[in-house]
């Protein structure tokens, strides 16, 4: 797979351990995938059946969401924020196809994690920031009868423009005629979908979010743009629209 060759991983992911003496707020989990073990935090809301699988942006650990990860539990929902591998505590090397990998083995190993704290969840929604949204809509696509919904915030659309943009050596689809995209996979997603993203997000652009919520075949779905906000300070500017949004999806699944 040409986006798995080191020029394109290294401008991609940027893995970083967690600190040494980093004591966690949620529960630390472990998930067997492919010779690596992924690591997460769950943060449990117990008054809620309803799981959140949360994959993060490429310059974040799963231990950097301690401080706001409130946000979800909050609205009623048990979050289980997942690190790619290099990242956090996950062993391996990052690459594309191991993301598609690792996020099967996660959602696979939901009803472990839920027998092994004796709770069952009903439904699972999956969200994905950034980078993230690859591996939401992934599930999104390829397991729907698994899942009650999508959550997409400041995701792309075209990840081979959004390679170049990064600094890695320009991709075309004649070099990757094989490859799905996310333009590609969301077109097979029928979940009720939110999209959220910043008007002014100059690394992912407004158009991408547009693209996606376009071509998303979904009969029930929604998208908030956040008038002012990047990408990465859509919370610091957008915190009651953000928040406000996902409270309506949340209610719309019952959750």
């Amino acid at each position: 797979m040409i986006l798995d060759d080191k020029s394109v991983t290294q401008a991609v992911f940027h893995p970083r351990p967690e600190e040494y003496e980093y004591s966690p707020m949620g529960l630390p989990t472990l998930t067997p995938s492919d010779g690596a073990e992924i690591a997460g935090y769950l943060h449990e809301c117990q008054s809620s059946d309803t799981l959140l699988i949360f994959f993060h942006g490429n310059g974040e650990i799963a231990a950097d969401y301690d401080s706001f990860v409130s946000i979800y539990t909050d609205l009623g929902v048990s979050c289980w924020i997942i690190d790619y591998r290099g990242y956090g505590r996950s062993t391996g090397t990052p690459s594309f196809l191991a993301m598609f990998t690792d996020a099967d083995a996660i959602l696979a190993d939901v009803p472990r994690l839920g027998a092994a704290i004796n709770r069952k969840f009903g439904q699972i929604i999956v969200m994905g920031r950034s980078l993230g949204s690859a591996s939401a809509i992934h599930l999104a696509s390829t397991h729907p009868s698994s899942l009650a919904g999508l959550v997409l915030d400041s995701a792309y659309a075209d990840g081979l423009a959004l390679i170049t943009r990064l600094g890695a050596p320009g991709i075309s689809r004649k070099d990757a005629p094989n490859f799905k995209d996310n333009i590609d996979k969301i077109r097979q997603c029928q979940l009720p979908t939110l999209i959220i993203h910043g008007t002014d997000d100059w690394i992912i652009p407004i158009t991408d979010a547009r693209a996606l919520f376009k071509d998303c075949p979904s009969e029930s779905k929604r998208m908030l743009e956040v008038r002012g906000a990047g990408h990465n300070d859509l919370l610091l500017v957008g915190f009651s629209e953000y928040c406000r949004e996902l409270k309506d999806y949340f209610v719309r699944l019952n959750v």
